[in-house]
């Protein structure tokens, strides 16, 4: 595949603002974005459009000239994006056309049981000159068929890009590029087919680097974190993928300039809080909850694994899906009553 065809967006911000409330304070967001930019990164997403008070330290927007000074106006080679949510919807008498902004490209996370507003809200933004990139939640709850008929649903209304993304790092390589796969034999050349993967099962590096190999006749995305910070488990590394991209691709990407991210904006919120891999994330992702379970039933009941994997067959469908405090110390009452914890 030609290295024109592969782009790599990072998500440093948005995905890791779930960690610190996105607040990584005014100087750091700045300088996340510049230095991002000056090491040839193809797109940088700076974070939330929110209905929410304004400041300037966090990576939530509630207006576009809040966020246009952190865009540098020297960026021949990157493009930015922000991401919005249909489930709480930003106004769309408050997003310009893109031709009074320097936002590029609006991303939108779609839910399965809000298609219908999605596709109006995702047409209005098309209309007005954006790169409109469709976020389906959680694909493993489609069947490869039902993934197919969204796509088919959202492609009518010529987006810019369609993704696959794993939300709780439910999916193993193979389950990733069957819906890549159903994805690409009913999506017109011209839309971008992106991967958004968590790393609760260590997939996301393989799968990225296998997408590439794909050789598709389409231009491809892959969202990444630098240190692959995020919830959980975490995202793609954007370190990893920079450097395959580089060695195999021919791209430019400059890895010192990701380092001083690491160093400068990440490693403070390292030592206060964690993401990454960990056996707990994986036995979420195992058994099919939510990933937010794992720290929870650690911190909160000081549990082992052993006794974590027990309590999360407890669970309900339902609260599987949605993290619930309540429902998690009932399934820790519940299992305690019937096995009384781990013994050895």
């Amino acid at each position: 595949m030609q290295k024109e065809r592969i782009r790599v967006l990072d998500c440093t911000l948005r995905d890791g603002g779930y960690l610190n409330d996105w607040r990584f304070g005014a100087d750091n967001i700045a300088n996340t974005v510049k230095m991002l930019a000056d090491g040839n990164m193809d797109i940088v997403e700076i974070g939330f459009m929110r209905e929410q008070p304004a400041d300037a330290d966090r990576a939530v927007w509630n207006n576009f000239a809040a966020l246009e000074r952190f865009i540098p106006q020297d960026r021949p080679n990157t493009e930015f994006a922000v991401m919005c949510e249909v489930f709480n919807p930003f106004p769309q008498e408050k997003i310009p056309p893109r031709s009074q902004t320097p936002v590029d490209i609006i991303r939108v996370i779609v839910w399965r049981q809000r298609q219908d507003d999605a596709l109006k809200y995702c047409k209005a933004l098309v209309k007005k000159g954006y790169k409109v990139s469709i976020q389906p939640d959680r694909v493993n709850q489609y069947s490869l068929a039902e993934f197919q008929a969204l796509v088919k649903k959202f492609a009518a209304i010529h987006p810019w890009a369609i993704y696959i993304v794993d939300s709780n790092g439910f999916l193993n390589q193979r389950e990733l590029l069957g819906y890549l796969r159903a994805a690409d034999a009913c999506l017109p050349r011209t839309i971008c087919l992106g991967y958004h993967g968590h790393n609760n099962l260590l997939q996301a590096i393989g799968t990225a680097e296998r997408f590439c190999e794909l050789e598709l006749e389409r231009d491809i995305l892959l969202d990444a974190s630098v240190a692959g910070i995020g919830r959980s488990s975490g995202n793609l590394n954007l370190e990893l993928i920079a450097e395959f991209l580089n060695a195999n691709y021919g791209k430019q990407y400059d890895i010192r300039k990701i380092a001083w991210v690491y160093d400068a904006v990440l490693k403070p919120i390292e030592q206060k809080t964690r993401w990454g891999y960990s056996f707990g994330t994986f036995l979420t992702s195992a058994a099919k909850t939510n990933p937010n379970y794992a720290a929870y039933l650690q911190d909160e009941f000081q549990l082992n694994n052993t006794d974590m994997a027990g309590v999360l067959e407890y669970l309900s469908e339902t609260d599987r899906v949605i993290f619930s405090k309540a429902a998690a110390a009932e399934c820790v009452k519940e299992y305690k009553k019937n096995y009384g914890g781990d013994k050895e």
